[in-house]
């Protein structure tokens, strides 16, 4: 029987670790995960010993003030590491804590399977040092990491997104509303309540503008597994046109225009194909602090994987409730434009594909838990990943 200990901070992280395990557990039932999560990993079989929820936090100085709390969860989770409970240990991006519990793990003598890169490749390229240290195997779900990780001699698998599996391929793209159409518009404030707190009025104020200028338009607000209702308080006056959503994939394929934090969930909106404008807010030193780290000229994942200014951001000031209407109006009213920047959204889908990449990430994970060395492990999965360990 192998025993696991999965981590991870965010609910985007929890979906996609209970992925994983939910493929190791068909491979091997009897295996034990005990994690760092949420619903998602508890509803794949984890024993989530420790919520998200209550250690969640995001940006410099919102870690400040959970810090004690963060602090001795990682104390107790590296007693866990240095008892010999575990015999594979699966970090799930969120690397501040992570990457000091890899260490614990690699000093513990139990393999480090990271799942889900850290962006140090977009603000903390001088990580990648300890990580070759304290990493057994990256595991990775964009296929520009997988060649910085190579080029940092750390081995790497790249798994595929484990969102391609999810929301199904449109046949084509999608095309603008006609003048006096009835369309909907989804906004996603973000997964955490201090994005919600930031976001939600902008978005709201920016669908007021909206639907004075397109009086048939219904906007959903996208509600994350942790955010209460409360969280989300829509105004009187806006009762009658909006509503807040679970908005999963079907809202998104319904979508006309999304209006999303940066995070996961533009990823989910570029594979449905929906224009989209990426808002971002946070605490001024947060801001003043990753403006002097970060080293690509965006932030929103499609314009990364793009290379270019794909879909509109606005971040910190110019997030405002006329700018964020004023983006979303250009979209939907230059149809040329709106039908090419669908097309090149859902272009993005190949790159992100992998055939069976999770499966064999779980097959990898297993062989790991037995011993077995990553860099072999990987380079023979490379040459022939459909018939090296078939049977687990």
């Amino acid at each position: 029987m192998r025993r696991i200990l999965v981590t991870c901070g965010e609910t985007s992280g929890d979906e996609h670790a209970a992925r994983l395990v939910a493929a190791i557990r068909r491979r091997e039932p009897g295996t034990q995960v005990t994690a760092l999560g949420g619903g998602e990993l508890a509803a794949a079989g984890a024993d989530v010993r420790f919520d998200i929820d209550a250690y969640s936090c995001m940006g410099f100085a919102e870690i400040v003030r959970k810090l004690p709390r963060v602090l001795s969860l990682e104390r107790r989770l590296a007693r866990m590491l240095r008892g010999g409970r575990f015999d594979l240990f699966v970090p799930v991006d969120y690397p501040g804590l992570n990457l000091r519990l890899a260490r614990a793990a690699r000093r513990a003598g139990v393999p480090v399977l990271y799942f889900i890169s850290p962006q140090v490749w977009a603000w903390a390229g001088w990580r990648t040092g300890g990580m070759k240290r304290r990493v057994d195997l990256m595991a990775v779900i964009f296929p520009f990491e997988a060649a910085y990780y190579r080029r940092a001699g750390i081995p790497v698998f790249f798994a595929g997104h484990p969102l391609v599996e999810r929301i199904p391929p449109r046949s084509g793209p999608k095309e603008a509303p006609a003048a006096g159409d009835a369309f909907e518009v989804v906004l996603f404030p973000g997964s955490r309540g201090q994005e919600v707190e930031r976001h939600a009025g902008p978005m709201l104020r920016a669908a007021e503008i909206l639907h004075r200028r397109y009086p048939r338009a219904r906007f959903l607000i996208g509600k994350a597994p942790l955010i209460g209702e409360h969280e989300l308080r829509i105004p009187e006056a806006m009762r009658g046109y909006a509503a807040v959503t679970e908005a999963g994939v079907a809202a998104l394929g319904r979508a006309a225009l999304v209006i999303s934090a940066s995070g996961t969930a533009t990823l989910q909106t570029a594979l449905s194909g929906t224009p989209m404008v990426v808002v971002y807010r946070t605490s001024l030193p947060t801001y003043l602090a990753a403006r002097t780290l970060i080293t690509i000229p965006w932030i929103a994942m499609p314009n990364v994987l793009a290379g270019s200014a794909l879909v509109p951001e606005l971040i910190q000031g110019r997030a405002s409730p006329a700018l964020i209407a004023a983006a979303g109006e250009g979209l939907l009213e230059d149809a040329p434009r709106y039908r090419s920047v669908s097309q090149r959204l859902l272009a993005l889908r190949p790159v992100l594909e992998r055939k069976d990449g999770l499966e064999t990430l779980a097959r990898i994970a297993l062989a790991m838990a037995r011993g077995e060395k990553a860099h072999r492990l990987v380079d023979e999965y490379e040459h022939a990943p459909s018939q090296t360990h078939s049977n687990g």
